[in-house]
């Protein structure tokens, strides 16, 4: 090895000193993102709750239904009728709602239930499932 271990260093130190000002750019504008990043959060207020009327059309004798929204249960009906009408007081964001629904119906013949919602703008939504003996769904509402 040639040179003097002096001069060796030196040279060393001026690569690192010639190195640093870009790395010194880059994590400047790293730390400008991270800042970006950590603006505040605006709050989404929860939706007032909404008077929601639902019918449920069932296409056959069901022993039990049951609607369920954000794990607790709205509406539970035994034995219901073939038609069956009621009002759920549940947000509606414009993102809208997912309610799930469970069916029961009696014997092992295939079975249907429509919904119809009436959103708090007025607009009409029908969904419907089907399925033999006991079916749940999460049902969308837009």
């Amino acid at each position: 090895m040639r040179g003097s271990p002096l001069t060796r260093a030196l040279l060393l130190l001026l690569g690192l000193l010639a190195l640093s000002w870009p790395l010194r750019l880059l994590l400047q504008r790293e730390a400008a993102q991270v800042e970006a990043a950590r603006a505040p959060v605006t709050v989404i207020e929860a939706a007032a709750p909404s008077r929601l009327p639902l019918a449920l059309t069932f296409s056959q004798k069901a022993l039990r239904a049951e609607v369920r929204y954000a794990g607790k249960s709205l509406w539970t009906l035994d034995h219901p009728g073939l038609h069956e009408a009621g009002e759920l007081q549940i947000p509606f964001p414009k993102e809208g709602v997912e309610l799930v629904v469970s069916v029961e119906f009696e014997g092992e013949a295939q079975g249907a239930l429509r919904l119809q919602l009436t959103a708090p703008d007025g607009n009409e939504y029908e969904r419907s499932l089907w399925g033999a003996r006991t079916v749940e769904a999460v049902i969308p509402f837009p």
